[in-house]
């Protein structure tokens, strides 16, 4: 899996992207994740949630999308990786299930 970090408004932290990276590959054990985008943005028009992280996962046959606000980084960060966790169970769980089989009686 690849994993990218854009923040063209904030200075990350290689320690802070490390953290971003463990939280992104411990979504991987709910479904196969081939790439993972990260971006950390500013929000000057909100005046207390004005750290942005939006996050794209590509898993096979879908992409999934979060964009989520927060007081700091962390904070959004945390938030959208906890929605695409719950976003990321519904899907495989619904992909997982049976289809259903049409009988035809002759």
């Amino acid at each position: 899996m690849t994993i990218e970090i854009y923040s063209p408004n904030l200075n990350v932290s290689e320690q802070f992207a490390k953290a971003i990276e463990k939280k992104i590959l411990a979504l991987s054990h709910l479904g196969k994740v081939s790439r993972a985008e990260v971006f950390l943005t500013i929000d000057h028009a909100l005046p207390k949630e004005s750290k942005v992280c939006k996050i794209r996962l590509d898993i096979p046959g879908d992409t999934l999308f979060v964009h989520k606000n927060g007081i700091s980084s962390e904070n959004a960060v945390t938030a959208a990786v906890k929605i695409l966790k719950r976003l990321l169970k519904k899907t495989t769980e619904h992909r997982n299930e049976p289809r259903d089989e049409i009988i035809s009686k002759k």
